[in-house]
Order: structure tokens, then sequence, then C-alpha cells
């Protein structure tokens, strides 16, 4: 039986340019790290679950506690919700709610002192609620 050749096997995968790492996220096992990627590649695209905890990272750590005027720019598409704290909190939830339970508590784990400080240290404000339902 002759060999595949390496083109044929290569087919139908994605590619990530070779001068890019994918970001990941910190702090977690390689089994967790595996089931996000797997995740990300079926549901959402290669680092995405390290840019929503880097900015919402970003986000708590940072002066601004309030959402409205909040835009740090870091998505280079006019219009894009991606840069809204809520949209990536939101994000990591879904992603909680879909990674097996081990990853999730250790993935939950790394959230957990990002959310604890984003709750003592935010304004009190109807904008907020939205948030405060999604971490409580």
């Amino acid at each position: 039986m002759p060999r595949r050749r390496p083109a044929q096997l290569r087919t139908g995968r994605t590619t990530w340019p070779e001068h890019r790492r994918i970001p990941q996220v910190g702090g977690v096992s390689a089994g967790t790290l595996r089931a996000i990627a797997h995740l990300e590649r079926t549901r959402l695209h290669p680092g995405a679950v390290a840019e929503a905890v880097a900015g919402w990272s970003r986000f708590v750590h940072g002066a601004a506690r309030r959402f409205d005027g909040y835009a740090p720019e870091d998505c280079p598409c006019p219009g894009c919700q991606w840069d809204d704290p809520v949209v990536r909190r939101k994000t990591l939830a879904a992603v909680l709610a879909a990674l097996p339970g081990r990853a999730a508590r250790e993935l939950r784990s790394v959230l957990r002192p990002l959310d604890e400080r984003y709750l003592a240290r935010a304004v009190a404000d109807p904008e907020s609620y939205r948030v405060r339902v999604l971490l409580l």
C-alpha cells in the first residue's frame, strides 16, 4: 500500500503563522490546556480563551471600573465587540460551561481572584449589574 503524501495529510487543517505563537492560559495543567485548545479549534479561534482572560485581567487591574466609555482598543476591527469586557467575561462563562469538569474547575480557579477583585473594587451602578450576574 502506498503511503500518503504530506500534502494529503495536511488537507483540512487550519494554518497558523509559524512565527506567531498561540497564547495559552497560565496556571493550569496540560490536560486543561488540551481541553481549551480543543474547544478553541471547534468553537472559537486559537488563543481566544487566553486573550479573554488577559483582557479581563487588564480591565480588572486597570484604573477604570465603569463600562461606559471603556475602550482599550485591543482589536483592530472597527466596531468589534471583543474589546468590551462584558463580552470577554461572557465568553469565559460560556467556555466554563463547555469545558469538562476538571478543566472548568482549574480555569475557574484562575478567574476567581480576578472576579473577586472586580467585585471588591467595582463602582456600583446599573451598568455593572450585567457583569455581577455573571460572577455571582
